[in-house]
């Protein structure tokens, strides 16, 4: 691991020999037996450096107590990575992470506004990239794409950005700005990955499209003005 200018720390592709007090967070990907990864494609973890979380302690009836630490300590690691699992679906690219992001106000406000903003997201970026590169929504669009003349390097051009916008909604970022990008996405999904062994994976990606179009929609309605609220 790498601490830079004591502000940020690198993205790591190996199991790092921790010092005493340092702490570690993981969003390792899953190596499966169709999609066999390497420990360099998998292993994908951050250092904290010692004292970057302060004196942490926890009290039972006001007196301290050890266990109730462990199992606080043990939350923050958790909502840690889920932070950096998280950064890491919006953006597999990112290899550095601001240190600032991972403090303990920092992650407490993530955890809450991921409660109440993100809805429940049980599907992950490799899910729904495996389902797209394989799906009958991507062989409609070729057809579609094919008609209207575009060219081969279009086509991948324009399969990338609707394969990384599907995927995308695996992360808390999901970069969606309109309800109508909602509506446009979800009617990119063929009927038939309605059916099979991808049905259960598009009502997730459906129900999670519903949500975001939601709270577009709730917060429009907060930002505007009108003459009646003069």
């Amino acid at each position: 691991m790498t601490t830079i200018n004591k502000i940020q720390a690198t993205i790591d592709t190996v199991l790092p020999s921790l010092s005493l007090g340092q702490i570690q967070i993981n969003a390792h990907r899953r190596s499966t037996k169709e999609k066999p990864l390497t420990d360099a494609e998998r292993i994908r973890c951050v250092v904290l450096p010692a004292g970057h979380w302060g004196e942490l302690g926890a009290s039972l009836n006001g007196t301290s107590n050890q266990s109730l630490t462990d199992i606080l300590r043990s939350a923050l690691v958790s909502i840690a990575s889920d932070r950096l699992r998280d950064t890491l679906a919006a953006e597999p690219m990112q290899r550095i992470v601001e240190l600032n992001d991972y403090s303990v106000p920092a992650l407490l406000s993530w955890n809450a506004d991921t409660a109440s903003g993100r809805g429940s997201i049980t599907f992950t970026r490799e899910q729904v990239e495996t389902w797209y590169d394989s799906s009958e929504t991507s062989a409609e669009l070729t057809t579609k794409w094919t008609a209207a003349g575009k060219t081969a390097a279009q086509m991948l051009t324009l399969h990338q950005f609707v394969r990384n916008r599907f995927a995308t909604l695996a992360a808390k970022n999901h970069g969606l700005k309109e309800p109508a990008d909602c509506d446009k996405l979800t009617s990119l999904i063929a009927a038939a990955d309605l059916d099979g062994a991808s049905a259960s994976l598009m009502v997730e990606v459906m129900g999670r499209l519903d949500h975001i179009r939601k709270q577009l929609i709730a917060k429009a309605a907060e930002t505007t003005i009108s003459m009646d609220d003069l």
